[in-house]
C-alpha cells in the first residue's frame, strides 16, 4: 500500500531535511541541495551556477544565473538576495 502525500507534506519533508540533521552526510546533503536548486531552476527559470557548502554556523548557498526563462520582473527570485537587483542580474547575464 502506498503512502499518499499532499503538496504541503512534500514541502514539510524538504523543510525537515533542511532544518534538522535528517541528512548528516555532507556529500549526500550537497546532492540534495543541488537537486533542489535544479528543480527550482527547471520550474522558475535561471540556471544553477554553484552550490556552496555552509560552515557549521552558516547556511549553504546556491548561486543562480539568469536566463531567458526568468520573467521580466525577476519572478520567484525577486524577493531573495535583494542586494542584487533584477536589473543588475539581467545585465550581468547579457554580458556573459
Amino acid at each position: 500500500m502506498a503512502k499518499t502525500l499532499t503538496d504541503q507534506d512534500l514541502a514539510d519533508i524538504v523543510n525537515l531535511a533542511v532544518n534538522s540533521a535528517v541528512i548528516d552526510d555532507v556529500d549526500t546533503y550537497t546532492l540534495f541541495v543541488t537537486d533542489l536548486a535544479h528543480l527550482i531552476a527547471d520550474h522558475f527559470g535561471g540556471h544553477v551556477e554553484t552550490v556552496n557548502i555552509g560552515e557549521p554556523t552558516e547556511r549553504w548557498t546556491v548561486s543562480f544565473g539568469v536566463d531567458e526563462c526568468v520573467p521580466s520582473d525577476g519572478g520567484i527570485f525577486a524577493g531573495f538576495d535583494t542586494d542584487v537587483t533584477w536589473k543588475d542580474w539581467k545585465e550581468e547575464w547579457r554580458e556573459e
